[in-house]
C-alpha cells in the first residue's frame, strides 16, 4: 500500500492487457500497426463498456435475467452484446482515424484484439472490486485471452473483407457478384465476424457455466485451439493478399500515417 493506495493491485489489472497487447504489436507484420493508434484501440475497448451500458438501457429486456437457460445467456445475451459493443467502438474508431487511408487487411485482426483487451481490462477491474485480487490469477490466463482472441478473430473477417481480388485471379460466382456491391460484402463478412467471435465467447461462458470445477480442461483447450486459429487466419489473411496484389512480401508501408508518428 503507498498513500493507502494499493498499488500491486494495479499493477496486476494492467500488466496481463498490456504485456498481451505487446505481445500482438511485435507478432504483426512489420511496419503494419502504429504504436499511437494501437494504444487509441486500446483505450476504445476500455471505452466500449460505455457502449455496452447503452445498448443494456436501450433493450433492457435483452438481460440474463429474462433468460433461465444458460445457453442462451451465453449464446444470445452476453457475448452478442459484448462483441456487438466492441465492434461500434471499432467503428467509430476507424471512422475518426482511418477513414481517408487504405490499410493492409491484417491491421484490421490486430487492431480487434487490442480493442479487446481493452474491454478485458474493465472487466477485471469489475470483478476484482467484487472479489478481490485472486480473481486475476484465472481471468490473465482465461477471460483476458478470450477476448483478445474473440477480436482476432473478427477483425479477420472484416480483413478478408477487404480484399479486392485481382481481375485475373481465380473467383467464385459469389466473389464477382460481391465485387460489384462492396457494401454487400463488408456486410456479410461483418456478419460472419460477428458470428465467429459470439461462437467462441458463448462457448467459453457455456462451458464454465455447465462444467464449473471440471471445465479446466477444456478451457485450455479452447484457448489453444483459439491461439492456433488466430495464427493460422493472420497467415491466410497475409497470403490471400499478397496473392490479390500479386506480389510476395508486405508492403514497405500499409498506413500512409505511420510516417507521421
Amino acid at each position: 500500500m503507498v498513500l493507502g493506495f494499493n498499488l500491486l493491485g494495479l499493477i496486476l489489472l494492467l500488466l496481463p492487457p498490456l504485456l498481451y497487447s505487446w505481445i500482438i504489436y511485435l507478432s504483426s507484420p512489420y511496419k503494419s500497426l502504429s504504436i499511437k493508434y494501437s494504444k487509441n484501440f486500446f483505450i476504445g475497448g476500455i471505452f466500449s463498456v460505455v457502449i455496452l451500458n447503452f445498448i443494456m438501457y436501450l433493450f433492457p429486456y435483452w438481460d440474463p435475467e429474462y433468460f433461465y437457460d444458460v445457453f442462451y445467456q451465453a449464446f444470445w445475451v452476453v457475448a452478442p452484446r459484448e462483441e456487438i459493443s466492441k465492434f461500434l467502438m471499432f467503428l467509430i474508431i476507424y471512422k475518426g482515424l482511418y477513414s481517408k487511408n487504405e490499410l493492409h487487411p491484417i491491421t484490421y485482426m490486430f487492431y480487434f484484439g487490442m480493442l479487446g483487451l481493452g474491454f478485458a481490462l474493465v472487466e477485471n477491474i469489475q470483478y476484482v472490486t467484487q472479489y478481490g485480487l485472486w480473481v486475476l490469477k484465472v481471468r490473465t490466463f482465461g477471460a483476458v485471452f478470450v477476448h483478445m482472441i474473440c477480436g482476432l478473430l473478427f477483425g479477420y473477417w472484416v480483413g478478408i473483407g477487404k480484399i479486392k481480388k485481382s481481375k485475373f485471379s481465380l473467383r467464385t460466382i459469389s466473389s464477382i457478384y460481391l465485387s460489384s456491391r462492396p457494401k454487400l460484402k463488408s456486410l456479410l463478412y461483418i456478419m460472419a465476424g460477428l458470428i465467429t467471435a459470439v461462437c467462441f465467447h458463448g462457448l467459453w461462458n457455456y462451458q464454465l457455466s455447465v462444467l464449473l470445477k471440471y471445465s479446466e480442461p477444456f478451457s485450455i483447450l479452447m484457448l489453444m485451439v483459439g491461439f492456433l486459429a488466430c495464427k493460422l487466419l493472420s497467415r491466410d489473411l497475409i497470403n490471400q493478399y499478397n496473392k490479390s496484389k500479386k506480389i510476395n512480401p508486405l508492403p514497405s508501408r500499409v498506413d500512409t500515417d505511420l510516417d507521421k508518428n
